[in-house]
């Protein structure tokens, strides 16, 4: 059971459903089956439309750098991991085609038959899935440690330096190709391939090629020939800059090979992104057509679990989710099973969990994990708790949130500089900040708590601080 008096990681809260997400718990399970390591207890609470999880920090890192050490500092091991779940990735490419071609010819028998195959898929997705997000956290404070041992004075510089990916992600992928772009036959194809781009673990949507052409109409051919320049040197400049780093700290070859292994997951893990996208597709297409022969609208169909989902397509089994409206909690035993709690009980059980208690503060302490171009950034900090809510931000404002994710990407190449409340050199927004070039704090707890919409501030990326300007 989880202490909530003791340090605890919080992921989130972002936009979600329980469709989207509650797969990714289940597959705890079953991970210690196929996997020699476990995820330690967790508790997610799903309230207006958006999770939280919560888990012990020091659990989670244990857990993750045991993990590493087994399997990621062993390239036996993680090629093996890494290819076992690219088998996935066939099966899930398997039924993204089904869906695509439509489910409306399939009988009830039939579709209860390909929804439970496709469950398993999923859950086998996550398994292998796993290896590198939870070896990141371990990873991250094994990386930590080493390099404070040796360089406690340049750590930032070094920590930042070596585990930067090497590869592009798969937003600056999908950037380039659709800038290259030179005929509607090529935005067609395009189309086909990214058409999950703007999912998210809360909604999904299909684009269709106006969405793309409009992207393409946004930019000049002068600027999109600079836009590819700058992309396609990105992944040379980061190992350029590895190097210098590695020469001038004498780093040793211990923390250049944890710190590569930390780098790998992390590409891994970002590709990750992409078919986690497409499986949330996917999901969206069989919860449509439950949806549709059942009678219950899909707002409803979002708020059952995957095992839910079976028992109505099996046996006729409705769900009461009026409570689960209120509030759903999923509570991870580790090596165990999963509970759930709803309506009142839920909030009362997740609260000490999840409160923050916040006192006068006048200044913000965080990690940083991208020093960007500029060291020291001024301007108006904008709260945006959701992405649908970002209406209001402006370019050169300072985008303050609970984290970030992929859906934020719109938001984030307009910042900058980026503060959130949870995250760390392994995050999202430390990830994508590197690749825009602008400082990024993470971690700092109550960003989001202490600032107000329009406050101007200072974010000082050389000691992780950020403070109101009166």
């Amino acid at each position: 059971m989880i202490n909530p008096k003791r340090t605890l990681f919080k992921w989130g809260p972002i936009d979600a459903e329980v469709i989207y997400i509650e797969p990714f718990v289940e597959a705890f399970v079953e991970f210690p089956k196929v996997i020699d390591g476990t995820w330690p207890d967790l508790l997610g609470l799903f309230k207006d439309h958006k999770v939280v999880f919560a888990l012990d920090d020091k659990h989670l890192r244990d857990r993750g750098e045991d993990l590493f050490k087994k399997y990621i500092l062993d390239d036996k091991k993680l090629k093996k991991g890494y290819d076992d779940w690219l088998k996935t990735l066939k099966v899930l490419s398997k039924y993204e085609k089904l869906v695509n071609k439509g489910l409306q010819e399939l009988s009830d028998k039939e579709l209860l038959k390909e929804y439970n195959s496709w469950n398993k898929a999923h859950i086998d997705f996550w398994i292998y899935g796993f290896l590198p997000e939870l070896s990141n956290w371990g990873a991250e404070r094994l990386l930590q440690q080493k390099i404070l041992e040796k360089h406690k004075g340049n750590f930032i510089e070094i920590f930042e330096a070596l585990s930067a990916p090497e590869e592009l992600s798969f937003f600056q992928k999908e950037e380039i190709e659709l800038l290259k772009i030179k005929s509607e036959k090529g935005l067609e194809k395009h189309q086909k391939k990214y058409y999950w781009l703007r999912n998210s673990y809360g909604h999904t949507q299909a684009l269709d090629e106006n969405y793309f052409k409009k992207e393409l109409e946004k930019i000049s051919e002068e600027e999109a020939k600079k836009k590819i320049e700058e992309i396609e040197s990105y992944p040379g400049k980061i190992t350029s800059r590895k190097k210098a780093v590695i020469k001038k700290h004498n780093v040793s070859e211990e923390i250049v090979k944890i710190a590569k292994k930390l780098a790998y997951c992390m590409n891994w893990q970002d590709y990750r992104k992409k078919f986690i996208f497409i499986a949330n597709h996917i999901n969206t297409v069989f919860g449509e057509e439950i949806s549709k022969r059942k009678n219950i609208s899909f707002e409803d169909i979002c708020f059952y679990t995957r095992k839910d989902l079976i028992e109505l397509l099996d046996k006729n089994k409705r769900v009461d989710i009026s409570k689960r409206k209120k509030a759903f909690v999923t509570i991870y035993n580790e090596g165990g099973g999963i509970e759930y709690l709803e309506g009142d009980e839920a909030l009362a059980y997740s609260k000490p969990f999840l409160e923050t208690r916040v006192n006068d503060i006048k200044e913000i302490k965080g990690l940083v994990v991208s020093k960007g171009k500029k060291n020291v950034i001024k301007g108006k900090a904008r709260i945006v708790l959701t992405p649908k809510e970002s209406s209001h931000f402006k370019h050169g404002d300072i985008l303050v949130a609970p984290m970030t994710s992929p859906d934020f990407v719109t938001v984030m190449r307009k910042a900058a500089a980026i503060i959130t409340d949870e995250g760390g050199m392994t995050s999202h927004a430390a990830i994508v900040s590197r690749e825009l070039g602008i400082p990024c704090i993470v971690g700092t707890k109550i960003a989001t708590k202490v600032l107000k919409d329009g406050d101007l501030v200072e974010v000082d990326a050389d000691k992780g601080i950020v403070r109101r300007i009166k």
